[in-house]
């Protein structure tokens, strides 16, 4: 208790209750990790990848480029080019990859390396049996269905910090689909087979 009498509140620093979107996460990343990144991954120089200004969001790429996520190639291991089931699943759903968040993108790497370990061709019809799109805090993201389907993976990563920081530009020809970017008043995107 305070010497006033009255009973002592400790002050809470309280978090915003929507992460933030695409229009809210601003360039957290130093450039050197970037170029770090260029160079491990062996990004041409044709890909054009960029680097954001201070101050940007993953809306301000430039005209031309789209937003790819760090962490989509460190912790989802995506890689350029963009395998045809990646596309199948992009295009089906109807979201735009820089709407995607890294733990959303990881579990369609993770779907294609348990297909083809086990000699299976993945297709987004055996993808959507086990995940149904979701969306969190201005991304979407797939999650494993949990009625009447046995998870494909018993231990699925559960979260990543920070990501949606570490973005950057690339050439929007480096992704070849035709990728729609999702208004929230369009709606959730669902597929049903």
């Amino acid at each position: 208790m305070s010497t006033s009498g009255k009973p002592t509140t400790k002050k809470r620093m309280y978090k915003p209750r929507n992460p933030p979107g695409l229009n809210r996460a601003e360039i957290n990343w130093k450039e050197e990790e970037f170029q770090n990144l260029v160079r491990d991954l062996g990004f041409r120089s044709e890909l054009g990848a960029q680097f954001p200004t201070p101050n940007s969001t993953a809306l301000d790429a430039p005209p031309g480029y789209v937003t790819l996520y760090a962490d989509f190639f460190l912790e989802g291991n995506f890689r350029l080019p963009m395998t045809k089931f990646t596309r199948e699943v992009l295009t089906n759903y109807g979201v735009h990859i820089s709407q995607i968040n890294a733990l959303g993108l990881s579990r369609v790497t993770h779907f294609e390396f348990i297909c083809r370990a086990n000699h299976i061709e993945p297709t987004f019809e055996k993808f959507n049996v086990f995940h149904f799109v979701s969306y969190t805090g201005g991304f979407y993201s797939f999650n494993s269905c949990t009625s009447g389907v046995n998870p494909c993976s018993t231990h699925p990563p559960k979260s990543l910090h920070d990501w949606k920081h570490k973005f950057f530009y690339i050439h929007r020809g480096v992704i070849l689909i035709d990728m729609h970017y999702r208004a929230e008043s369009e709606g959730h995107p669902y597929y049903s087979t």
